[in-house]
């Protein structure tokens, strides 16, 4: 603030800066700036220094007999900072010349012409005793706020300095202000720093000699910091430990009895829930190089407020040795043994018990100079389990699993689950020879996938699990980690057979590996590319005038840049395998509803609707409705020109969640159609639960039709259902006359297949002059077809 146009007043006889007339000699600009500077400029140990030469340089140039910088204190009264005085001047009592100053509530500057002008009383007196006789007052401001004066005061009455003069000293004020702040607010800085960095010292100090471990974690139980001793309890280099928690340094605590510790018991987690110091936790650690010891924990929580990640600083103390060798500590260590090297769902050996266990077979094979058999058990679809049914059931299934291929293991073999839904099975017979090891491994597996094949009961629910399994000789000349990575990929070979099979081990998989990564990044790029390309089959309707063409079912084709145009069966069962299926399925559905917003300009293919399958794993995900919406929202189709088309044992795989997307997508207008229907059905109950709008008859039931009594019995059932449920029904695969003439007088009126026309890149609008014919004249009058509106 300059200090023009302020007002206000101290006491009578005070005025402000805006009345006019002279008062006493004043710098000129030149001279306060060049003051304003050299204070700003001023390094911080010179600051003191070049306030005190500006006072005195500009109290000398108004010819002031005194002068003083006053700052406000804690407490609120001004307080004198730096004092002058005119070299032959006494001034009595000159800390007391703050006292003069107007209140805080006065932020302007005030003159006082003549001491005369106060009125009588001890303020007069007191500047009386001073030999003063008028005084300038110029604030220095913070935020608004009065944060201190500069004051100067004349011995004689007189009227030569200007009030717009005080413009220039308002400005000196507020930069000696500005320096004195800077000043101090460094001085403290520096006082923290070094207090701070002393603190630091002498903590890593303690630290560092300290004969306790001693770990700080985060809020999600990452280390940190870690002593040298706690480096050297937890079995791993101390450069290791900063950003990992216990388990992804590969240590892992136990209960003193050796039982395995939620989450929310671990240390770490305890403190930060109770917000209070744990003392003389016991438990047992799995330290990262294989030892076992038995710790005293106590761990402190640290407030979430502090400006540090710390939020719980451990000390831990291995007391293994001070605990007698009595019956507890040897339950604990054999538990702890058992977790180490046991399966704690199924009770099978777990990873590193197997690998102790196929050491053990090729020191067998080694010593005999024989052959092992070892099987590589990989379940098909349990992640589908777990994702419909959630992990509780898919444990429960993996523990019956478990038990029954205990049942089915040979005396002398070993079976051990390695991961989530991987076994494995080494038979103790040994073999001359590798072709007989393999020989007698292929005989294991069958047996075991007619066992799997019986349906698993699992808290009353019926479940049929298949698995891939993947085997191989052991040989002496074998090692650990080549033998489990040939069953791996005996198995992935008998995965893309189709699952459900065993598959021995041949030299040329990796090979096939190879082939089966490129193909990934192949998937990859083409979504990136868009080298899919929509086809459409016609769907005809048997109406009052004869076949028409109602609607279109959107299929799938890949233009690979190097192998042409590919069909589904090259890529889908790989992309629902490996994941990319949902990728796809989202191409699809915005492509063929792109496809619709085209036909609806078209006069020759508005009337049409088309049908787009969903793979399971995309229709029982959470996002679909609203992937759909956002679809829908981006062509602006009709959604009642949309037919999703899913199967039976999507359906079948989780009702409830299948039955909420279902409502929702009707609630948007979309049909829905059981695809492939009277395949895998055990149960029809679920039809009358489901809104299911059309029921497609498996084009596998036309093939035997005219040799088959079974497959017209079923389809005569199949075409009863549907009339009785009053949902549409479409008969797929329709090939030859006699087929449509069948189907015709068995009541069908909606056919789909090569009769009528093979998918192609462009929707097809007219039937074949022989094709049309089929339908004749005045026929029956169609039931309402699977397309709506």
């Amino acid at each position: 603030m300059t200090g023009k146009g302020q007002g206000g007043s101290w006491v009578p006889g005070v005025v402000s800066a805006t009345d006019r007339g002279n008062f006493h000699a004043s710098p000129t600009t030149a001279t306060v700036l060049d003051i304003i500077g050299r204070i700003l400029r001023a390094p911080l140990s010179a600051t003191d220094t070049e306030i005190e030469t500006a006072l005195a340089q500009v109290a000398d140039a108004c010819s002031a007999d005194v002068a003083q910088v006053c700052r406000a204190g804690t407490t609120g009264p001004l307080e004198p900072i730096h004092s002058w005085v005119r070299d032959g001047h006494i001034v009595l009592n000159i800390q007391d010349l703050c006292k003069f100053c107007p209140g805080s509530d006065q932020t302007g500057p005030v003159m006082l012409r003549d001491l005369k002008d106060l009125p009588e009383g001890p303020a007069r007196d007191r500047l009386a005793g001073m030999e003063l006789r008028s005084l300038v007052a110029v604030p220095m401001l913070r935020h608004g706020v009065l944060a201190g004066r500069v004051l100067l005061g004349w011995q004689t009455a007189s009227s030569d300095l200007r009030p717009e003069d005080l413009a220039a000293l308002q400005s000196l004020a507020e930069a000696m202000h500005a320096a004195a702040e800077r000043r101090e607010s460094e001085r403290l800085t520096t006082e923290a720093a070094a207090a701070l960095q002393e603190d630091r010292l002498l903590l890593e100090s303690i630290l560092r000699t300290s004969t306790s471990a001693i770990l700080a974690f985060d809020a999600d139980a990452r280390i940190v910091f870690a002593n040298d001793e706690a480096a050297a309890l937890l079995g791993t280099d101390a450069n290791r430990l900063p950003g990992c928690t216990l388990e992804g340094v590969g240590c892992r605590l136990l209960s003193r009895e050796g039982e395995p510790l939620p989450p929310e018991a671990l240390p770490v987690a305890r403190a930060i829930a109770e917000g209070q110091t744990l003392r003389d936790l016991h438990h047992v650690l799995m330290a990262a190089d294989g030892r076992q010891r038995i710790l005293s924990i106590n761990a402190a929580p640290v407030a979430a407020g502090a400006a540090t990640a710390v939020r719980v600083v451990a000390t831990i103390d291995d007391v293994t040795g001070q605990v007698s060798a009595d019956s507890a500590l040897r339950t604990a260590l054999a538990e702890a043994h058992q977790l180490a090297f046991f399966d704690p769902l199924t009770g099978l050996y777990n990873r590193r018990g197997i690998v102790e266990v196929l050491r053990d077979c090729l020191q067998t094979c080694a010593r005999e100079k024989a052959f092992l058999s070892l099987l590589y058990i990989d379940l098909d679809g349990m992640r589908q389990v777990n994702g419909t049914r959630g992990h509780w059931l898919g444990d429960r299934v993996l523990q019956a699993l478990g038990a029954r291929l205990d049942n089915l293991r040979q005396d002398g073999g070993d079976l051990g689950r390695i991961s989530a839904d991987e076994f494995v099975l080494t038979c103790g017979e040994t073999h001359p020879d590798a072709a007989g090891a393999v020989a007698a491994a292929e005989a294991e597996a069958q047996r075991i996938l007619e066992s799997l094949r019986e349906p698993f009961v699992v808290d009353g629910l019926t479940l049929e699990v298949t698995a891939s399994i993947g085997l191989a000789a052991i040989s002496a000349e074998d090692s650990v980690e080549g033998l489990l990575k040939g069953v791996d990929l005996a198995v992935m070979a008998a995965k893309a057979a189709g699952g459900d099979r065993a598959c021995a081990y041949r030299a040329d998989m990796e090979q096939d590996m190879v082939g089966r990564v490129a193909l990934a990044q192949e998937l990859r790029e083409a979504i990136r590319r868009d080298e899919f390309r929509i086809y459409f089959e016609p769907m005809v309707s048997l109406g009052e005038t004869g076949l028409e063409i109602v609607g279109q079912e959107a299929l799938i084709r890949w233009e690979h840049p190097q192998r042409g145009l590919l069909a589904p069966i090259a890529f889908i069962p790989f992309a629902e395998e490996t994941g990319f299926i949902r990728d796809i399925d989202r191409w699809v559905l915005r492509a063929a509803a792109q496809e619709l917003a085209r036909w609806a300009e078209d006069p020759a293919r508005r009337h049409l609707g088309v049908s787009i399958n969903i793979s399971s794993a995309q229709f029982l995900s959470e996002e679909f409705g609203q992937m759909v919406r956002e679809v829908l929202d981006e062509t602006g189709v009709d959604p009642t020109r949309i037919e999703l088309e899913v199967t039976e044992g999507t359906l079948l795989s989780n009702l409830g969640l299948a039955r909420t997307t279902m409502m929702d997508l009707r609630s948007l207008g979309i049909s829905i159609a059981l695809d492939d229907f009277g395949t895998g059905f055990s149960s029809l109950s679920y039809l009358r639960d489901l809104p299911v709008d059309v029921l497609k008859i498996d084009r596998s039931f036309l093939g035997g039709l005219s040799d088959s009594k079974a497959n017209r019995t079923i389809l005569e059932g199949i075409i009863g259902l549907a009339s009785g449920l009053g949902v549409a029904l479409v008969a797929e695969g329709v090939e030859t006359p006699a087929q449509f003439a069948w189907l015709r007088a068995k009541g069908c009126r909606t056919f789909q297949g090569y009769l009528f026309g093979r998918p192609v890149d462009e929707a097809q609008t007219q039937l074949a002059p022989e094709v049309s014919a089929l339908g004749g004249h005045g026929g029956d009058r169609a039931v309402s077809g699977q397309i709506k509106g």
